[in-house]
C-alpha cells in the first residue's frame, strides 16, 4: 500500500514538474514572437458596423478603409459586414441583427423599401445613430447623410451625355435598379431628363427612356442588361449607368455582343476594368465620388452625434470624372498600389 501511495506521489510530482516546463517554454515562445499590433487585445469607446451594398465593391472597400482610418482616431472600431453572395440575409435582417446586438452606430446604404426605414427608425429609438451613404432615406430618422445630391449627378449626367451625341439627334437610356427603388436615383433620373430637355440645341429631338432592372444581385444586374442587349433594337446612343455594379454589367455586354461603337456608357464609379475601357476609347467616361471624404464624413456624423447628441444632417461630397485626358493617372496609382 505505502509503495503504491509512493508511485502515485512520484508521478504527480512529475506531472507537476512536466506541465510547468511546457509552459514555461509556452510563454517564453509568446514572448519572442513578433507580433503585429493588431494582434493585441484592444478596448474601443465604440463600435461600429458598415453595411456594403457589395462586400467584393471597390467603391464600398475604398469608402470603409477612408473610415476605418478615421475611426482609429478617435478610439472606435469600425466593422465592415461580411455579406455573402449566396447568402438570402437582406439589408433588413443584417439591420435586425446589430439591433439586437447593441452596437454604436450603423452605415448603410438604404434601399428604399419600408422595412429598412422602419428599421432605421427602430435604431435610432434604441439609441444607435445611423448615417445613410451615397444613397438617402430622408423619411427616416436616420441622423445624417453623406452623399451626393440629385442636382448634381444630372447636371454632370446631362453634361456628359450630350456631348456624346453632339448636336444631333439620338435616344438616351438611364439604367435604374427598381429593386432598390432609392429616391436619389430616381430623382436623378427626372431631373436628368428635364435638364436634357432644357439644354439640347435647338431643333435636336433626343428621346430620354427609364430601363428599370429588377435585381437583388450581381448575377441579376447583369442578366437584365444582357435582355436589354438581345432585345433592344437598335441600342439607344447612350446609357447612363448610377452604380458601379451595372457600368461593368454594361460593358461587359458592349463586348460580349459586339456592340462596341454602337452606344457610348457613361458610368460611376471605376474598376480595372472600367478603366481599361476608358483607356480603349469605349467608355467616354465615368462619374467618381471622392471615397476619401465619404469615409471621413461618415465617421464625422457618428462621433459628433456620440459627443454632442447631434450632428449635420446632411454631408455633401466631392464628384469628379474620369475621361481619356486623366485615365493614365488613375491607372498609375492602380499599379502603384499592386506594387
Amino acid at each position: 500500500m505505502k509503495k503504491s501511495s509512493l508511485a502515485i506521489t512520484i508521478i504527480l510530482i512529475f506531472c507537476v514538474l512536466l506541465l510547468s516546463i511546457v509552459w514555461s517554454y509556452f510563454r517564453n515562445t509568446l514572448d519572442s514572437l513578433d507580433l503585429p499590433e493588431s494582434s493585441a487585445s484592444e478596448v474601443y469607446d465604440r463600435h461600429y458596423v458598415l453595411i456594403p451594398e457589395a462586400e467584393n465593391s471597390i467603391l464600398w472597400q475604398a469608402i470603409y478603409e477612408s473610415a476605418d482610418l478615421e475611426a482609429n482616431t478617435n478610439n472606435a472600431y469600425l466593422e465592415l459586414l461580411s455579406r455573402d453572395p449566396g447568402s438570402s440575409y437582406t439589408t433588413a435582417d443584417y439591420l435586425r441583427i446589430l439591433i439586437a446586438s447593441g452596437v454604436d452606430g450603423i452605415i448603410l446604404k438604404p434601399d428604399g423599401t419600408d422595412e429598412v426605414r422602419e428599421l432605421i427608425n427602430e435604431a435610432i429609438s434604441e439609441e444607435i445613430p445611423v448615417v445613410t451613404v451615397l444613397e438617402d432615406d430622408s423619411d427616416s430618422e436616420r441622423i445624417s447623410y453623406v452623399g451626393l445630391n440629385s442636382y448634381q449627378l444630372a447636371d454632370t449626367y446631362t453634361e456628359l451625355a450630350l456631348a456624346c451625341l453632339d448636336g444631333a439627334d439620338g435616344e438616351i437610356m438611364i439604367l435604374v435598379d427598381s429593386a432598390s427603388v432609392n429616391p436619389i436615383q430616381t430623382l436623378a433620373a427626372a431631373q436628368l431628363t428635364r435638364y436634357i430637355e432644357q439644354e439640347k440645341a435647338d431643333g435636336q429631338e433626343i428621346n430620354v427612356s427609364l430601363y428599370y432592372l429588377e435585381s437583388t444581385n450581381d448575377f441579376d444586374s447583369e442578366e437584365g442588361i444582357r435582355e436589354l442587349f438581345v432585345n433592344y433594337s437598335p441600342l439607344p446612343d447612350v446609357l447612363i449607368c448610377m452604380d458601379e455594379i451595372l457600368t461593368e454589367c454594361a460593358y461587359q455586354a458592349l463586348i460580349d455582343y459586339n456592340a462596341v461603337g454602337s452606344t457610348d456608357i457613361i458610368g460611376f464609379y471605376y474598376s480595372d476594368q472600367i478603366l481599361e475601357a476608358i483607356e480603349k476609347g469605349i467608355i467616354p467616361a465615368t462619374l467618381v465620388v471622392d471615397t476619401d471624404e465619404v469615409g471621413t464624413c461618415c465617421m464625422e456624423a457618428l462621433n459628433e452625434y456620440h459627443e454632442f447628441g447631434h450632428t449635420s444632417s446632411y454631408y455633401s461630397v466631392s464628384l469628379s470624372l474620369i475621361t481619356l485626358e486623366n485615365v493614365s493617372d488613375y491607372l498609375t496609382a492602380e499599379e502603384e498600389e499592386e506594387d
